[in-house]
């Protein structure tokens, strides 16, 4: 799906969504403060589209003006969403809103999504848990070129995006430690069922079917069980698990493992960002979010964390198999917890 805004002149607010479907018309909702106002479908042809093999008709664009809603000009809290989908197309600007552009690239597969929706009210443009979204979505994301405050979170390849993140966004992460994140993992992909498959979505869970069915048999409660399924770990539930980070961190496709040099180049990588955090010391991340934002840090909520991650971590790093499955992710990690202690 694409879209973007055009103009919003008080009385008109004009843009285009060109849905996925080859032939189908969008319909957009309009809010204010939470309640829709009402709904209305693209009412413009856009040539080009149809000149480029986009959409049969081109009836994608649409302008909102005073003849389908009057109080238009008054709605300071106007925002516009594309109805299939319930994606934010546009939000009128706030005033204390934060003029930044800001990715909190997500490395973990229990989503921060509780920190991200305290930042939902701060920021004109707001998304989370992107990589649910298609690429040419994710990528529009990054292009909304009528928006100068945005804040999108997500587990993408940063790869693919980063020519659009890097001319315009400023982005954060927070590092787990590799046993910490394969025990979260393993605990998140037990549990999916009573979790909601929303916290991976669409593609991860086809994708992962494998490493789901894995975790979901896992004899959690019985130690030697657990070591010797860890240690009999199919070789397709092992790639899903190797090295996760840093081939988020480098990699195009999310089967493709990591090159000789990939810590080398993640680490080029996480120097350019604006914060790199530890999941261990959450307080010096949000400080350092909060001076970043020029925000009081008492807003923002604690980071919040499985119980069971830690002890199981704990029995992981006993397996030596793992640390093979790990190695660039370790290496990766040693790295930026000893910049970290420095």
């Amino acid at each position: 799906m694409l879209f973007n805004l055009e103009a919003d002149t008080g009385d008109r607010v004009i843009g285009y969504v060109v849905p996925d479907g080859f032939s189908g018309i969008p319909a957009i909702s309009v809010c204010s403060r939470g309640r829709e106002l009402l709904k209305f479908h693209a009412n413009e042809v856009r040539q080009s589209l149809v000149a480029a093999g986009r959409h049969e008709s081109g009836t994608c664009g649409f302008t909102l003006d005073t003849a389908i809603l009057p109080d238009l000009p008054a709605l300071q809290e106007l925002e516009l969403f594309d109805v299939e989908t319930g994606l934010l197309i546009y939000r009128r600007p706030g005033k204390d809103i934060i003029k930044k552009k800001l990715l909190r690239l997500e490395t973990h597969f229990f989503p921060l999504w509780r920190f991200d929706s305290a930042l939902h009210g701060r920021f004109q443009y707001f998304a989370k848990g992107v990589e649910q979204l298609g690429r040419e979505t994710v990528t529009q994301l990054f292009l909304l070129n009528q928006v100068e405050s945005a804040f999108i979170s997500g587990r993408i390849l940063y790869k693919n995006y980063a020519y659009f993140i890097e001319s315009g966004f400023q982005t954060v992460a927070i590092l787990h430690d590799p046993y910490e994140e394969l025990a979260e993992r393993l605990l998140v992909l037990s549990k999916l069922r009573q979790l909601g498959s929303e916290h991976l979505g669409m593609r991860d869970s086809m994708s992962l079917q494998a490493a789901i069915n894995f975790a979901q048999n896992l004899p959690f409660a019985e130690e030697k069980a657990l070591n010797r399924a860890i240690r009999n770990m199919p070789a397709d539930v092992a790639a899903a698990f190797t090295n996760p980070v840093t081939r988020q961190l480098t990699t195009a496709t999310p089967d493709e493992m990591p090159s000789g040099g990939a810590v080398a180049l993640a680490l080029d990588l996480l120097a350019s960002f604006a914060i790199v955090g530890l999941r261990r010391e959450p307080g010096k991340f949000i400080s350092g979010l909060a001076e970043l934002l020029d925000m009081d840090e008492r807003s923002l909520p604690d980071i919040p964390h499985l119980t069971a991650v830690a002890p199981l971590a704990k029995q992981l790093k006993n397996l030596p198999e793992l640390e093979i499955l790990l190695e660039k992710d370790l290496e990766l990690y040693h790295y930026v917890d000893e910049a970290f202690k420095k």
